[in-house]
């Protein structure tokens, strides 16, 4: 998956693509990110007789050209967990991993205790934060939503973002958290705050998660009901501040995590955000980097994906034998 040519108007951007199996898409985006066009110079079945697996190769070919303009200009356009992308931008969900993972377990706690709360109800005999609507009292929720916002600029996050791939960094994370659960982060906040430059001369008791990572309300639950799917909010909305960024989606359920501890939960988490960042390589063609080769349920949409598609692989099943050479190298940018 290359791009092979890129022009640009003041309304929109050109774009010449050739993808894994050497097939030229040529595409044409507005500037907020919109596909107005995308033809390609090989034969495929009408829009009406498309199988989902030819229709999964165009939508990689557009969220791949959309990720390219997202890493390569001040554009972005990629619409993180939308009904159109889908998929998110990995660089900020692999620093969103690494602020995760490096968290002590009562700075975790502090972020997303409703969220563990919500999914641990049903083990622990507790009441959830978000009380399940008459028709499921006894269930627990499909799905567990929680947003996660970055306020890292852009040159940052790629940095890190190349850092942790260059180093597998991912993967030593999570080996961490199995060795020393219980880590101390006091002064972590303060070594990243210097190795970024982004507040000098800023003392180590000043700095805390807050400057890179916020959590914004509402914690959303999803439930199955005979009326139909149910959703539920907890916590008040509230926007996130101007300068951060959608960087992450917790998309859980408690079938899928058996979750019994604070140490659990992070460990959960760093791998489902793992699993996230491979549905979004997998969703663009590419192959992931290799700390993030790993099977689970990643990205909501995604999984349901893999369910319906034959031609796909059950990245989302633990127990998979899969194969990533099928996928294109990730190109450098």
């Amino acid at each position: 998956m290359k791009v092979t040519e890129h022009s640009e108007t003041g309304r929109t951007v050109e774009l010449r693509i050739t993808d894994h199996e050497d097939t030229a898409h040529h595409l044409t985006l507005s500037a907020d990110g919109m596909v107005e066009d995308h033809w390609h110079d090989q034969s495929l079945p009408d829009d009406h007789s498309r199988s989902l697996g030819d229709e999964e190769r165009l939508a990689r070919v557009e969220r791949f050209a959309k990720y390219y303009l997202t890493r390569t200009t001040d554009a972005d356009v990629l619409s993180p967990y939308s009904s159109t992308d889908q998929i998110a931008d990995p660089d900020r969900l692999a620093v969103t991993t690494l602020l995760v993972g490096a968290m002590a377990q009562d700075t975790l706690a502090s972020h997303l205790r409703p969220c563990y709360d919500q999914l641990t109800a049903h083990r622990r005999n507790d009441e959830p934060p978000v009380t399940p609507p008459e028709p499921t009292r006894d269930t627990p929720g499909k799905l567990v939503e929680q947003d996660i916002h970055l306020t890292l600029d852009t040159e940052e996050i790629r940095q890190l973002s190349d850092v942790l791939t260059e180093l597998n960094g991912l993967g030593e994370i999570r080996q961490a958290l199995d060795v020393r659960p219980d880590r101390d982060d006091t002064d972590l906040f303060a070594r990243l705050d210097r190795l970024l430059s982004t507040a000098g001369g800023t003392s180590a008791e000043d700095v805390s998660s807050e400057q890179f990572l916020r959590v914004s309300s509402p914690l959303r639950v999803h439930w199955n009901t005979d009326d139909g799917p149910t959703r539920v909010e907890y916590g008040d909305s509230t926007e996130p501040d101007d300068d951060a960024t959608l960087a992450a989606r917790i998309q859980l359920t408690p079938s899928h995590t058996p979750i019994i501890s604070m140490a659990a939960f992070q460990r959960t988490l760093v791998d489902h955000l793992r699993c996230q960042i491979r549905d979004c390589y997998v969703g663009m063609g590419l192959r992931p980097p290799a700390d993030t080769r790993v099977t689970g349920h990643g990205i909501a949409a995604c999984t349901d994906r893999y369910d319906r598609a034959g031609q796909l692989q059950n990245y989302h099943n633990d127990h998979a034998i899969l194969d990533w050479v099928g996928l294109a190298p990730r190109p450098e940018f």
